[in-house]
């Protein structure tokens, strides 16, 4: 193995630009030598991105070419559990390091092939179990093996909390393609404890239960109780992934101690007996507790600020630990690895899974779930184009274009992964991006009408200009290009300022000077369109839905409030003006109407029905059919404007680029004291949305209620 020296740089790839690159991308920054010169994925635009934003020299769209171009002394590997296998072994035959997110593999043959591998080329094999590296778990660690806990009698190792994908999807990720992918997924976190803390059970038994249907024929189990012996240890893994209110800790009892690890709050607590009376006993232990409880809850407070602030690049307790693990490979990689990094524990995570697995005895899914892509389409010609048609109004849109028996076609990321709507003979589903314009020329055959539901990731106004305002005037220069009769851009109402004194919004109310990325992306798209419109004659109507409710969608809607916690309602105001609301059914009906009303090119469209609700009235139905009370706050423009301009000000100490101050308009916007017209939707297509309190608080409130909390219908 290379020898560590601080005076050589160490070359790192990272294989995967998901969500956690970008972690391990910080990691790797904070060790002395080390940086990301190369990423891979699957999808080279990704990587590119990637690379872009963080100013990495090389973008691939192969592993095998990224280690025959760069010279990498180590990769992370960041790809899904079942396509770990084959980019580590290039790696390792390449003659670089490795370190693989968790698990190591998705089955035990796979992790001793890379072992043996490693073994054989002299490379350093690590694995990246990241919960093994909090600070909280490192003084429960020392407390079990320096003997403060005494002999461990039992170990509770839970972890319970929501799974979005079961929500939404999407239904073609690899996780929810078996019922026992989950235990490769996720539960590798609560197996590598238990590998950790107490080595390999003896026995093993296991319950799953509250089975899921979820679209295209795949069931799904919830809730997982597993016990595990190790001599005279039983160690209880509970895994829940319903909604409610997180946890994920570790309990163990000793026979001179008890401690837990809360990883949610990143604090430790040991309790053992003192000198006194059991009285004073139990009172100095619940007060050393609470102390020690509030020190630690106060320091990662701190550590958030500070990093805020620029002052700290230990980021938060994820970032950090993930930070612990490149440094603790980086550090070892010469000789024997940490422990907690190691490929066997690494490998004994996986082997727990798979007893797991084997007690369990599910069922497989049936073939008919396999991800693939979908059929052809057997229904009319595609006429119609949908970008964006997997997103909530989209799949009404799509649904309401078949019911007036137009072939539709729809452009995804991932064909597998669709939703019900979009399985219908009527449309043909086309892998692609709006942002990558290769793929949606390929989708242009034939396609007399495009609608643009789609907008780019982002979170910073050069981000969004890049892959949302760039990418949709390309769109519509193609649209041009294929002669299409008309092009929809759906726009929003968040474009205008609808605070005091706005008075009636309709469409030819000026949008407002706003700084939010989102909304300024639409304020920019509208206005190259319509240069575009006036210039080049593109026949471009633009839609503006307000509020959207209806089946399909979130109660916890963040057009009605603000959601930190699926608990709490931060109303915008008192919550008590009366909302511009649209049911989904609604806004796509005006849509499909739009396509054959003639003469609208150039015109835009407010979608909301008559403002009839209050935020207020909506959360009293929600509360009501859901059986639930929420904790509602009031929270006056002035508070929000205070709390953006306090994070902004945090941002500026620490130099952050993307910093942008807010503004007080913005946070008054939000409570819609203004009222929105859709006059001209009803006049010029037709078009009569729902209007009685009745029909919205049902369709609007109760029906996505029923189906977020699982309840039998009215």
């Amino acid at each position: 193995m290379t020898e560590p020296s601080s005076a050589q740089p160490l070359s790192v790839g990272l294989v995967g630009v998901g969500y956690i690159a970008d972690y391990h991308f910080n990691a790797v920054a904070g060790v002395p030598g080390a940086r990301v010169t190369a990423v891979c994925d699957v999808t080279q635009a990704r990587a590119q991105r990637f690379a872009d934003a963080h100013g990495v020299e090389a973008a691939y769209g192969s592993v095998a070419e990224m280690m025959t171009s760069s010279s990498l002394d180590a990769v992370h590997v960041l790809t899904p559990p079942h396509l770990h296998e084959e980019p580590t072994r290039i790696v390792l035959e390449h003659g670089a390091d490795a370190l693989v997110e968790k698990p190591l593999c998705h089955d035990s043959g796979a992790t001793g092939r890379l072992r043996a591998l490693a073994a054989e080329r002299g490379r350093a094999l690590g694995c990246s179990h990241n919960f093994l590296f909090l600070p909280a778990y490192d003084r429960l660690v020392a407390d079990l093996r320096g003997g403060r806990l005494g002999a461990v009698d039992q170990l509770d190792i839970v972890w319970n909390k929501p799974l979005g994908l079961l929500k939404g999807g999407p239904f073609g990720a690899w996780m929810l393609q078996t019922p026992t992918n989950i235990l490769f997924e996720v539960a590798p976190h609560s197996f590598a404890h238990l590998a950790h803390l107490i080595g390999m059970p003896d026995d093993i038994a296991v319950h799953a239960f509250d089975r899921v249907e979820l679209p295209r024929g795949l069931q799904f189990w919830r809730r997982w109780e597993i016990l595990a012996w190790k001599g005279s240890t039983c160690a209880r893994l509970r895994l829940s992934f319903v909604d409610g209110y997180p946890e994920h800790y570790i309990h163990a009892r000793g026979t001179q101690a008890v401690a837990r690890c809360d990883f949610e709050n990143n604090t430790y607590v040991c309790l053992d007996h003192t000198p006194h009376l059991l009285d004073v006993d139990r009172f100095l232990n619940v007060a050393a507790t609470s102390r020690d409880a509030v020190v630690q809850a106060g320091g990662t407070l701190a550590g958030f600020v500070l990093t805020k602030m620029g002052m700290s690049k230990s980021g938060g307790p994820f970032q950090h630990s993930i930070s612990r693990i490149a440094q603790a490979f980086y550090a070892t990689r010469g000789g024997v690895l940490d422990e907690r990094v190691d490929a066997a524990t690494g490998e004994a995570a996986v082997v727990i899974g798979e007893r797991v697995a084997q007690a369990a005895n599910l069922p497989a899914n049936p073939s008919a779930a396999k991800p693939s892509a979908p059929a052809p389409s057997t229904g009319p010609a595609a006429k119609v184009l949908v970008i964006g048609g997997t997103g909530f109004i989209g799949r009404a849109l799509v649904k309401r274009l078949r019911a007036e028996g137009l072939g539709v076609r729809v452009l995804v990321r991932d064909p597998s992964g669709c939703p019900p709507e979009l399985q219908d003979p009527g449309v043909d589903v086309r892998r692609g991006d709006f942002t990558d314009l290769s793929s949606v020329a390929a989708a242009m055959g034939g396609i007399e009408y495009v609608y643009h539901l789609a907008r780019g990731n982002g979170s910073t106004w050069a981000e969004y200009l890049k892959y949302d305002v760039e990418p949709t005037r390309a769109l519509a220069e193609l649209c041009l290009q294929h002669e299409v009769k008309r092009f929809f851009y759906t726009s929003s109402i968040a474009l205008y300022y609808a605070g005091k004194g706005a008075g009636t919004i309709t469409e030819d109310t000026p949008a407002a000077k706003v700084g939010d990325p989102y909304a300024r992306s639409k304020v920019e798209n509208e206005a190259n369109l319509m240069a575009l419109h006036r210039d080049k004659g593109l026949p471009l109507v633009l839609l503006r839905p307000g509020i959207v409710l209806g089946r399909g969608g979130p109660p916890l809607h963040w057009g009605i409030a603000a959601w930190p916690y699926p608990s709490v309602a931060r109303l915008y105001g008192d919550g008590n003006n009366k909302l511009p609301i649209v049911l989904v059914d609604d806004c796509a009906d005006a849509m499909v109407r739009a396509l054959k009303v003639p003469g609208i090119e150039g015109r835009s469209y407010n979608l909301v029905g008559p403002p009839v609700i209050t935020a207020n009235e909506y959360l009293d139905a929600l509360e009501a059919r859901a059986g639930i009370r929420l904790r509602r706050v009031p929270t006056t423009s002035a508070a929000y404007f205070g709390e953006a301009l306090a994070k902004w000000a945090l941002k500026k100490v620490g130099r952050d680029a993307n910093a942008r101050r807010p503004t007080y308009a913005e946070a008054e916007g939000r409570t819609f004291a203004a009222t929105l017209d859709g006059g001209r939707a009803e006049r010029e297509l037709g078009w009569s949305p729902a209007r009685d309190r009745e029909t919205i608080v049902h369709q609007g409130v109760i029906v996505p209620t029923e189906e977020w909390f699982e309840l039998p219908a009215e």
